[in-house]
């Protein structure tokens, strides 16, 4: 009890830390879960999302890169009303070598920890230019290699299989779009750059429709090839609109 303790301690004064140094990525862990609570274990994304969802007076999105076969499986029991940061300490520390970090207000990044400082990841493999306009961001997220030239030279150099789809009903890639253009971004920098604009986007509101994070996992296939799911999910409570900035992206 006393080691769970400490870990969660330890996990919660990162994220201060961190929070401190950044400013406003702050505010998204200082938003209210409502309870919820599981008989049995369910996977991380699936804990993330049902979070999501019940978070109260704002909304998060997650981006969330899973490196573990099958995906880690978690305790999902918030008996109280609780801080965001606080119900994610509770659940990403149960599964070891992985954090989570604040990037904005609207969105948390959760990650396996190893690849995320290993230079030559995929995640972090720098980008020359990324160009979007007026795109879904469920289109990059599921079919990200369309739109970064390297990251298919990457794919294709490594001889890896390339999956993509999408996590929870009802959600379609013809959406409002967003536009952007980055120079010299990782690739985990340009997603969470998309995550960030589709956030924020009023026209989501306005046509009922909703934002998204996104997801990367990598598997092993029964032949030995490294496969890379991409794809995205909506986290986001019933009546997140209200909560949009009320000017447009630009």
């Amino acid at each position: 009890m006393g080691r769970t303790k400490l870990r969660l301690a330890a996990l919660l004064c990162t994220c201060a830390a961190y929070a401190a140094a950044a400013g406003s990525p702050a505010q998204p862990m200082s938003l209210t879960v409502s309870p919820i609570s599981f008989d049995h274990k369910i996977a991380l994304s699936q804990a993330l999302a049902q979070m999501g969802i019940r978070v109260r007076d704002g909304y998060v999105l997650f981006g969330i890169d899973i490196r573990t076969t099958p995906e880690p499986q978690v305790d999902l029991k918030i008996t109280d009303p609780t801080p965001l940061g606080v119900a994610l300490a509770q659940v990403v520390g149960q599964v070891r070598g992985y954090g989570y970090q604040p990037i904005s207000e609207h969105l948390i990044d959760v990650y396996s920890t190893q690849e995320s400082m290993d230079p030559t990841d995929i995640l972090n493999l720098r980008v020359n230019d990324f160009m979007a306009k007026n795109e879904p961001a469920a289109n990059i997220f599921s079919r990200p290699k369309k739109f970064i030239p390297e990251l298919n030279t990457y794919l294709l150099k490594g001889k890896t299989v390339q999956a993509c789809g999408s996590i929870g009903p009802g959600l379609s890639s013809t959406g409002p779009g967003v536009t952007l253009n980055l120079h010299g971004a990782t690739v985990r920098e340009i997603l969470d750059s998309v995550a960030e604009a589709d956030a924020t986007l009023v026209d989501h509101a306005i046509s009922h429709d909703l934002p998204v994070g996104w997801f990367h996992k990598v598997e092993t296939n029964a032949e030995g090839q490294t496969v890379h799911t991409w794809s995205f999910l909506s986290t986001v409570p019933r009546d997140w609109g209200k909560y949009v900035p009320l000017k447009p992206n630009l």
